[in-house]
């Protein structure tokens, strides 16, 4: 589907200007992930977003093998652009969690494309209503040196949870749900763009509860934590989720080398802004880039001076 939008040409309106039948644009090459995985579809949704918004740009998507290898490519010159999760381009940037012998200190913020977050799922039967409250309980907190167990210790160093105190599972999310169905566990957390297919899945079989953080502990996990930022699951994103589920998340990123064009930077970041929400409409995990503070505010590293220069200009940065 997303191969088709970037091969159409759509008819949905645009801020894009015609060019003349020969005219040959500039192709910019950008890095995603595995072939019809999250990030790919990120990639081509943002591609879509460029292709028709940016005069004399076209955009050819890459798989990869994920943030990584985005990071370096993107560092080195290999690809213009990279979708990257923020905690990596963070570890990429200033040389923290396997980047310490090759730090990446090229690498910039054009937009935020979309979120992922910190999930608990639970029975309502269980009686948890709270994180905290998994103390003492069975749990899965994602696959072992995951990111989504990253998350978990982040959330664990401060709520005081540990393997001493409890029974602590590494699972992946379909098997961590599938404990929590079968009640061999309590609770299983999940690290990615909502809604997440498992929790989705069991929140319609059974009744499920979503477990929030309080304000406090959001603010001591985020405290010194720059990957991460205060968020939210919306009301009604799960089968009985009447209300917004308080957490926090990680964004992932549309990132380019601090030496590209800073007026290229600033029409790519126009685009997403403009266009953002019409080439994006049809991936439901990028909602957030109607959110203009989504864009460019909370972010782990630097904006590039182009795109900067945009949000300012637009008022979306004020300090």
């Amino acid at each position: 589907m997303f191969a088709a939008l970037v091969l159409s040409g759509c008819s949905r309106p645009s801020q894009r200007a015609e060019e003349p039948a020969d005219y040959l644009p500039q192709t910019l090459v950008m890095g995603t992930g595995e072939e019809n995985g999250t990030v790919w579809q990120a990639g081509f949704a943002v591609a879509n977003v460029i292709n028709h918004t940016v005069p004399g740009i076209h955009v050819a998507v890459e798989p990869s093998k994920g943030s990584s290898v985005n990071a370096a490519n993107v560092a080195g010159g290999t690809w213009d652009l990279a979708v990257i999760s923020g905690d990596t381009a963070y570890d990429a940037l200033y040389g923290e969690n396997g980047f310490q012998e090759d730090a990446v200190g090229n690498l910039c913020v054009l937009a935020a494309c979309y979120q992922e977050v910190s999930g608990w799922a639970a029975l309502k039967e269980s009686g948890l209503t709270m994180v905290h409250e998994l103390r003492g309980k069975i749990i899965s907190s994602g696959p072992a040196a995951s990111r989504t167990e990253l998350a978990s210790d982040a959330a664990f160093h401060v709520l005081g949870i540990d393997e001493n105190n409890t029974e602590i599972y590494s699972d992946g999310l379909s098997d961590s749900t599938g404990h929590v169905k079968k009640k061999t566990a309590d609770a299983a957390h999940g690290f990615a763009p909502v809604p997440l297919a498992a929790h989705e899945q069991l929140s319609t079989e059974q009744e499920t509860v979503f477990l929030s953080y309080t304000e406090e502990e959001l603010d001591r996990i985020l405290d010194g934590e720059p990957r991460y930022f205060k968020t939210a699951i919306p009301a009604g994103t799960y089968s009985g989720q009447e209300n917004e589920i308080p957490t926090f998340g990680v964004k992932v990123l549309l990132c380019a080398g601090k030496d590209m064009d800073p007026d290229l930077a600033y029409e790519i970041a126009r685009a997403m802004d403009l266009n953002g929400p019409v080439y994006t409409a049809d991936v439901p995990f990028m909602s957030m880039v109607q959110d203009k503070q989504f864009l460019c505010r909370d972010l782990p590293i630097p904006l590039h001076e182009g795109a900067e220069r945009y949000y300012r200009e637009l008022g979306y940065l004020i300090n």
